[in-house]
């Protein structure tokens, strides 16, 4: 019963909760252009987020950035409110998993025995299985909220970064933009290469638009994410490998301090921000 309400917390109640902060980032940054304007004497709707009223002589571009601001903080505190809810939902889910491993242990020692039939034990195995698929799941989601958090943080650097290598000791990230028409049907190529280099396949965390991109209001449909860090040894040679053939790149060392490393290698065009629909 828990598990099944935290599942509709998940799925509904946070939603919304993203969905509102990213709005109030849509009002704020369209608020901010238009500080310059006369504004209108009806009264802002109840609950959404107002820019400051500009006083005569005020800079526009400052009232601007302290929107877009205020919507990168509304950004990542609904971020970090969605990853806290997949943790606790996480916790219930290996509960499940083991509680079905245990069942499934159980049931094989007694087919041994000739005390249940065999369907009975691939009943069990297939709850077991379905139970560990739901824990991946969220494991997954937990990473691609990591990840996603971390290209915030990153777009911020590399906005006043040249359109190139950015291979300087201390820096969080490594910047390319390459000359090569980059597409989704690309990365069988990226991942021919890993696999005949390292011997197994790429280990790509996002393809294209996933759940927590769209849910967070990121457009992600022409990029993949790779879950290895860049200063590791395959790292440095997907790197190297993707600059040979002029395909753009983000890598990312780190997120932020005090959350998970966020550490990968985003290949193709930067995640921006996208209109919400309601």
């Amino acid at each position: 019963m828990r598990l099944e309400l935290l599942k509709r917390f998940v799925a509904g109640g946070v939603v919304l909760l993203l969905m509102a902060a990213l709005s109030g980032l849509t009002v704020q940054a369209q608020a901010g252009k238009q500080a310059g304007s006369k504004r209108s004497p009806r009264p802002p709707a109840v609950g959404v987020a107002q820019d400051p009223r500009p006083v005569e002589g005020a800079n526009p571009t400052v009232t601007l950035d302290a929107a877009v601001e205020e919507s990168r903080s509304r950004l990542l505190n609904a971020s970090q409110t969605y990853r806290q809810s997949l943790e606790r939902l996480l916790v219930l889910q290996t509960q499940d998993l083991d509680r079905t491993r245990t069942q499934h242990l159980r049931n094989q020692k007694l087919l041994e025995l000739g005390l249940i039939p065999r369907r009975q034990l691939e009943t069990s195995e297939q709850e077991m299985n379905e139970a560990l698929s739901r824990q991946s799941e969220t494991a997954r989601q937990l990473e691609s909220i990591d990840q996603l958090v971390a290209e915030v943080h990153a777009a911020e650097i590399a906005a006043p970064l040249p359109a190139s290598s950015a291979l300087r000791a201390g820096l969080p990230l490594i910047r390319f933009v390459g000359n090569s028409r980059w597409s989704m049907a690309d990365s069988t190529r990226v991942d021919a290469f890993y696999r005949l280099k390292f011997g197994r396949s790429l280990p790509i965390s996002a393809y294209g638009q996933t759940e927590t991109h769209q849910r967070l209001g990121f457009d992600h449909h022409e990029a993949i994410d790779v879950a290895i860090h860049p200063d590791s040894t395959e790292g440095q040679e997907l790197l190297l490998y993707l600059q040979a053939q002029g395909i753009s790149f983000i890598a990312i060392r780190e997120a932020i301090a005090g959350s998970a490393t966020g550490a990968h290698i985003h290949i193709g065009p930067p995640s921006r921000r996208q209109a919400i629909t309601r």
